[in-house]
């Protein structure tokens, strides 16, 4: 009893790994389907099928091996994988044709009929056994679909911008530091100006100070106080570089139009215009509270 079931197992092992095997050749032929013609992949299918058929004949109602099984499974699903794109690269078969072909054959003067596609298939099929150990792992039960819940969206509203009347930068009456040091760049910044002859004054050249960075970006953040508040104004040159420009008579703030400039101002720019500029000494003294 113990030498026919060792050789039941043998048996079966043999068969799975001709299977594989078989699977193997399917997977080659796949990757060749572009460089041979239809009838050869179609041939080769045909060869892997006959040897398939002539592995399991006779083990029919034996194949207890759940292995085999699924290998047996996945052998018919890539043959038919295979032949469909066989059929797709050699021919001009679409699948448009193949839905309007069914379409024909079932839909005939407007009479729905699948026993005509049935009897057709079953010519062509064959019964495929299943053990029936294999039955409790098929869930033929659908799964039931839950439909999500929509989640109230929270309504924002859209608040508008108002723009104080006065700066709490420049109007405000007490002394502070930051007030103070806007006050006192705004003065220099005008006084360098009127030296100048009312000559725009370049940008970096007045911000930049070759000692200290650190000022450099002070400087770069007062400027950008005094052009928001509209006593100075920045504007390209004609060489492509801002240059900075006291405005006679404070323009009326808009809360409509708005401009934004922006410049990634770091220390290697900044080194960068020092030579550009040839500064040796800072425009702006910051060092110096000058209140007259």
């Amino acid at each position: 009893m113990d030498t026919i079931q060792s050789d039941s197992n043998t048996d079966e092992n043999e068969r799975i790994i001709e299977l594989q095997e078989l699977i193997d050749q399917n997977i080659q032929i796949e990757n060749q389907i572009e460089t041979c013609t239809f009838g050869e992949s179609i041939t080769a299918l045909h060869d892997i099928m006959s040897k398939a058929n002539d592995i399991v004949q006779g083990y029919e109602e034996r194949r207890t091996n759940s292995r085999e099984l699924v290998l047996d499974t996945e052998l018919l699903r890539r043959n038919h994988e295979v032949v469909g794109k066989a059929i797709q690269y050699n021919t001009n078969f679409t699948d448009r044709m193949f839905c309007t072909a069914v379409n024909n054959l079932v839909f005939k003067d407007n009479v729905e009929n699948w026993d005509a596609l049935c009897t057709l298939a079953c010519q062509f099929g064959r019964p495929l056994f299943t053990s029936a150990s294999m039955l409790s792992f098929i869930d033929a039960k659908p799964k039931e679909a839950v439909p999500k819940q929509r989640v109230a969206r929270k309504s924002t509203k859209n608040i508008e911008e108002k723009r104080p009347d006065e700066s709490d930068k420049l109007e405000r009456k007490s002394k502070g530091e930051g007030s103070a040091a806007v006050r006192r760049v705004m003065k220099q910044v005008k006084h360098i100006y009127s030296s100048g002859n009312n000559e725009p004054i370049p940008y970096f050249k007045l911000i930049c100070n070759p000692h200290n960075f650190m000022d450099t970006v002070q400087n770069s953040l007062i400027i950008s106080i005094l052009v928001k508040e509209n006593m100075i104004s920045i504007e390209n040159g004609n060489d492509g570089l801002p240059y900075v420009t006291v405005n006679s008579m404070p323009k009326e703030s808009s809360t409509q139009d708005s401009s934004q400039a922006i410049c990634g101002l770091n220390d290697v720019l900044c080194k960068k215009y020092v030579k550009h500029y040839n500064i040796k000494e800072p425009m702006l003294n910051r060092g110096k509270l000058d209140e007259h």
